[in-house]
């Protein structure tokens, strides 16, 4: 494969087809194979999203010297948009790290010589049903207050907990394999929906009825004493989610002893300041997700075997 050209495969049958080819023709000695699971960030259709920027990089990436997967690779992809980690309460088979969804994945997995796991997982978790039933009859909290309502519900913990029930599944089919996750950034447009326009997304424009906004009308409890500051204080409220996902899951998880060197995680935060780079309150645009991709990729490279860099 030329440097930048890889592919991706969404159905079991395919991929094993490729990955059968690739092997017979003793290809995958130089071709990283590469297993993917999680949420939007990975499977958006709206625009080019953080996967779609690793497996297809812009020609100029290439053009500038932006490192690219040494001889391409192929992925398979069982992300889907709105996905929990933790079990959703709300829609059970819409989640990731549940015994039912893990056994069929990793069972799966197992088959075959995977290079490394990429992971998109958590975001949903905290938003939307989540903060409704968290703010229910509060009122005038300040952001420290809310986030230590979101810290009692547990929900930190319990998604940790779904995490780590899939690492060690995944670790125990395959010991050497790495898993790499990442944080997401803060978001810039509390409470704004994403345009669905013909002009910015295609004729998806025309089939889908609203993207979000799933924080801003469930946060009203967040105010600050002076009313002009209060959506200040409600942005500081979502980046105190945000930072706590790191610190309460992914950092917790990097350093558990039954991962160590094992898994790993890429901190997104404070790549897309400007409002401009965000889609909707929890998706960056196609540009913004090409900003974060360049970082994502740097640690994936990291991550594979030297053959395969």
């Amino acid at each position: 494969m030329p440097p930048s050209q890889s592919v991706a495969l969404p159905l079991r049958g395919q991929f094993r087809s490729l990955y059968t080819q690739l092997k017979r023709a003793h290809l995958l000695e130089r071709t990283p194979v590469i297993f993917c699971e999680g949420d939007s960030w990975f499977s958006t259709p709206l625009a080019m999203n953080l996967l779609d920027w690793i497996v297809s990089p812009a020609p100029e990436d290439e053009a500038r010297g932006v490192p690219l997967l040494g001889h391409g690779g192929l992925f398979f992809r069982a992300e889907h948009s709105g996905d929990h980690a933790s079990r959703n309460p709300d829609d059970p088979k819409r989640s990731m790290f549940v015994p039912d969804n893990i056994d069929d994945i990793i069972g799966w997995y197992g088959k075959f010589d995977f290079d490394l796991i990429l992971l998109s997982a958590g975001g949903n978790d905290f938003v939307d049903n989540f903060l409704k039933k968290t703010f229910a009859g509060q009122q005038n909290l300040s952001a420290d207050a809310g986030f230590q309502r979101v810290l009692d519900t547990g929900k930190y913990e319990q998604v940790k907990q779904a995490y780590a029930l899939f690492l060690q599944a995944a670790l125990a089919a395959k010991p050497n394999i790495p898993i790499l996750a990442h944080t997401y950034d803060h978001p810039q447009l509390i409470g704004r929906p994403g345009a669905l326009t013909p002009g910015n997304i295609g004729v998806a424009a025309l089939l889908k009825k609203s993207v979000g906004p799933w924080i801003g009308p469930h946060i009203d409890a967040i105010v600050n004493a002076d009313p002009a500051k209060t959506a200040d204080e409600r942005r500081r409220f979502v980046r105190l989610l945000i930072d706590g996902f790191e610190k309460n899951v992914l950092r917790e998880l990097k350093h558990d002893p039954r991962f160590a060197g094992r898994f790993d995680y890429v901190d997104l935060r404070g790549t897309l300041t400007s409002q401009s780079q965000w889609f909707d309150e929890m998706h960056p645009t196609e540009a913004g997700f090409h900003a974060l991709a360049t970082k994502f990729r740097a640690a994936i490279i990291g991550k594979l075997p030297a053959a395969k860099r």
